[in-house]
């Protein structure tokens, strides 16, 4: 009798051990997801420093047939440094803002890469 009474005490222990567990879980995973619309994560698109050069231009002249490349032109604030590299990524980036941040915004046949880090140096500050 004592036997069966510390088993069912023990299985009644467990049970409620799993079901606080399980609550915890579920809180930690929800916490995240009811606050996920406070503050999303800011995102950029550059270039890929493995890019070609006739990539980069390509992607240069159709993200600037497409969207606002003034920061790269005349007295912008991003003519420096002066390489395609740094161009095709503010206008990579200036496409990619414009178009929502989605992915495959910044995808550029491979070329592009999304970064959680602001790219911005100096004078030229990225969207």
């Amino acid at each position: 009798m004592a036997s069966s009474n510390v088993t069912m005490l023990a299985f009644c222990v467990a049970l409620t051990l799993s079901e606080l567990y399980t609550d915890a879980v579920a809180e930690a995973v929800a916490q995240p997801l009811r606050h996920s619309h406070r503050k999303a994560t800011k995102t950029w698109c550059v270039a890929k420093p493995s890019a070609e050069a006739a990539a980069l231009q390509g992607n240069l002249e159709f993200a600037c047939s497409e969207s606002d490349c003034g920061a790269i032109q005349g007295t912008g604030g991003c003519t420096r440094p002066d390489s395609l590299l740094s161009r095709a990524s503010v206008a990579m980036n200036a496409y990619y803002q414009a178009r929502g941040r989605n992915t495959w915004n910044c995808f550029f046949n491979g070329t592009g890469l999304i970064t959680i880090t602001d790219p911005s140096l100096g004078a030229c500050k990225y969207a």
